[in-house]
Order: C-alpha cells, then sequence, then structure tokens
C-alpha cells in the first residue's frame, strides 16, 4: 500500500483545530459518556472533522460545529454501550457490576447528582439544550444555530426546562424562609 500524503496546510489546519477545542470536546462528551467511552467519541468526533476539515466554519462557529459532531457521535457510543449491557446480562453471574452512571464520574456531590438525575428525566432534544447552555456555556444564539432553529425556541425551550427542574427537584429543596425587606419591619413602605 503506497504512502498517503497530507497537504501541510490541510495538516496545521486540523492540528490548530485539534489544540484548539480537544478539551472541550473531551469534557463534552465525558459528561454524558464517562471518561472511558469519552475519549473514542472525542477521537471519533475529531476523526469526522479531519475528513471534513475543508467545511469547518471559522470562529466563533468552530466549537458549535464541532459539538454538532460529537452530538451526533455521542447517540452512537450509547447504543454500543446498550448493546454491551444487553450481552453482560446475557452472560450474567460473572460478577462484574454494571458500570456507574457518567454523570456519576464527573459530579460526586448527593446534591449535584439529585440535579443531574432529574435532567435526565428532561426530553432528550431539551436535555441537549439545557446541558449545551450550563456545562457547555453555550449562547442560546450558538445553540439556537447549531439546533437549526430560532433563538426564540430556544429561550423558550431553556425556560420551560428549567420550570420542569424546578418542579422536579422542589421536594428535596430545604425550605428557606423569605424575611420580609428591612423597611416593611420599620412601617414604610
Amino acid at each position: 500500500m503506497g504512502k498517503v500524503t497530507v497537504s501541510t496546510e490541510r495538516q496545521k489546519a486540523f492540528e490548530s483545530l485539534y489544540a484548539t477545542h480537544r478539551l472541550e470536546i473531551l469534557a463534552y462528551c465525558t459528561r454524558r459518556l464517562g471518561a472511558d467511552e469519552a475519549a473514542d467519541a472525542c477521537s471519533e468526533t475529531f476523526l469526522v472533522a479531519w475528513r471534513r476539515i475543508a467545511d469547518v466554519p471559522e470562529p466563533p462557529k468552530t466549537l458549535p460545529y464541532l459539538y454538532g459532531i460529537a452530538a451526533k457521535v455521542v447517540p452512537n457510543h450509547f447504543r454500543a454501550m446498550h448493546r454491551r449491557s444487553r450481552l453482560e446480562a446475557i452472560l450474567g453471574g460473572l460478577g462484574v457490576p454494571p458500570p456507574p452512571d457518567p454523570s456519576v464520574l464527573v459530579i460526586q456531590d448527593s446534591r449535584n447528582q439529585e440535579v443531574a438525575a432529574a435532567v435526565r428525566r428532561l426530553k432528550p432534544k431539551d436535555r441537549e439544550i439545557v446541558m449545551l447552555y450550563t456545562w457547555e456555556e453555550l449562547s442560546r444564539e450558538t445553540i439556537a444555530e447549531m439546533m437549526g432553529t430560532t433563538r426564540a425556541a430556544i429561550d423558550q425551550r431553556i425556560h420551560r426546562s428549567y420550570r420542569r427542574l424546578a418542579r422536579l427537584l422542589a421536594p428535596t429543596l430545604e425550605p428557606n424562609p423569605i424575611s420580609p425587606p428591612p423597611i416593611a419591619n420599620q412601617g414604610g413602605t
């Protein structure tokens, strides 16, 4: 088999892309899959980017473009994980405990685990939007562009998702009595 030649310009563009965004894409994948699967998903994301290096947009649209690729790669890894878990169930009795939830690996605090569990109860598209907004800290405009929708639609989904999360978490919240402002105690208006 002959040696594959790659243009220096293409290689430099990819190296820059990888060096600039690898950690962000790896974090994105880790929060969704866990450390073991995340490295593979991150590599796969950059493999797609390498193949389509001419299509990669210029900053500031580069990272959302990579998140878009990763958003398509992650479900493939979920399916693979599901197939593995079915196989483990069939093989059962080997004494190997099931792998922990990826959010448990990233979020150790019990309160944060409750929040992560509540986020998992959102509809998949709403969950992805909330995660992009809060964990990846993308702007609502960027998310709208990534999702192929309007900023108003993203605003509405985030608002509804936050309300649903508040309802899901309400039973676990500690009561926080609200004291009246000091001026009310003094008889002022």
